[in-house]
């Protein structure tokens, strides 16, 4: 059951995302956990675009108004920032004929009403195999760091913005279904034309590799305790505007394969029941598939997102006695097998399986 705050915050996501002026809110609002729970969840912005739409008395304490437009201000800004880092980048490689693929974040924010309103964090960029030949660029011209200690990607901070220079989509070591779903995603990239973006030099995944990636991306944090709402609306927003340009026979042939289909389902259901998004956005265009609603599953999962839950570290790396280490590897467990669930929902493999490859990468 979702308490009365958690369904006005999820009303006031349906009016922003549907762009109308109707308010379905007649219950006393608690504003201030509102406000709180909605910058834990990534859409503080997003919901002060319905906010505007609401009748004067309905709105929050003008107090707590302006503390809310301000937090909105300081996300405007850092998109800002975000989008001129990122055509500084990518003019940065275009001087050495090196295309710029990004991936998530500022190519999701294009699928809201209000993009600079989506939240930004890392840029996260895929260069076609040259990952090693620009890390030593950005060292040896640009004086700048690059950390290469984990193997899906490097990092560097690029002018106060942390870039993922990827060498890999998905995290393949954590995950034995991983290593094929990898392989899936590779094998779209180079069959599926990449789209074009309003930055030069930068590409964006084709739709049918980005109905692969996002969803597994976001089951990723979903079975990691780390799935938050903005991640449900990246796909929602995604499907609700590149539905009709997927090749939907393979999407859903690896969603079957892949063992994703009743994920996919439930955010689906999320975003149809509570976001008002319409039903054909999950739909083929031949109607030859058509979403199941599974509301019971939304459910589980939205109560899911809203749980708090004890953050864990990574890896052992920064602990330093045994008995820590044993403490950690006893949490890790127990929240293992309390996930279990979750886990089934996402990867394709065996949960014992799966939990052999997760405690042998993280207790590295």
């Amino acid at each position: 059951m979702l308490s009365p705050k958690i369904t006005h915050l999820l009303e006031l996501i349906k009016a922003s995302i549907t762009c109308t002026n109707e308010s379905t809110l007649t219950e006393a609002i608690n504003w201030p956990a509102i406000f709180h729970i909605s910058k834990r969840q990534g859409v503080s912005a997003l919901l002060l675009d319905a906010i505007e739409k609401l009748p004067s008395e309905q709105r929050p304490p003008k107090a707590l108004l302006l503390q809310w437009i301000g937090h909105a201000a300081m996300i405007e800004r850092m998109y800002a920032k975000h989008e001129q880092q990122i055509t500084s980048l990518a003019q940065f490689l275009k001087q050495r004929n090196i295309p710029m693929l990004l991936l998530k974040g500022y190519g999701c924010s294009l699928c809201y009403p209000r993009p600079e309103h989506r939240p930004t964090g890392d840029i996260d960029i895929y260069l076609f195999g040259r990952q090693n030949e620009v890390d030593t660029f950005v060292e040896e011209e640009l004086g700048i760091n690059v950390h290469r200690e984990y193997h899906k990607h490097s990092t560097f901070c690029y002018h106060g913005v942390e870039v993922e220079n990827h060498a890999k989509f998905i995290d393949d070591v954590s995950h034995k279904s991983n290593i094929r779903f990898e392989q899936t995603l590779m094998q779209v990239l180079q069959k599926h034309e990449c789209l074009s973006s309003p930055i030069d030099n930068v590409l964006f995944p084709s739709p049918t590799f980005n109905a692969l990636f996002l969803l597994r991306h976001t089951g990723e944090h979903f079975a990691s305790n780390e799935i938050t709402l903005r991640h449900v609306l990246d796909v929602g927003t995604f499907f609700q505007m590149y539905h009709s340009d997927l090749d939907w026979s393979l999407v859903i042939n690896v969603y079957k394969s892949e063992c994703i289909l009743d994920f996919f389902y439930g955010i689906a259901t999320i975003c149809v029941v509570y976001f008002g998004m319409d039903g054909t956005y999950f739909t083929s265009n031949d109607r030859q598939f058509t979403y199941k609603n599974d509301l019971q599953l939304a459910n589980r999962i939205l109560m899911d997102i809203f749980e708090e839950k004890k953050e864990l570290p990574m890896s052992t790396a920064s602990i330093d006695t045994i008995g820590k280490k044993l403490k950690y590897a006893a949490g890790k467990t127990f929240r293992w097998w309390h996930n279990r669930w979750k886990y089934q929902l996402v990867y394709n493999e065996n949960l014992f399986e799966s939990f052999w490859w997760l405690a042998r990468n993280r207790m590295k």
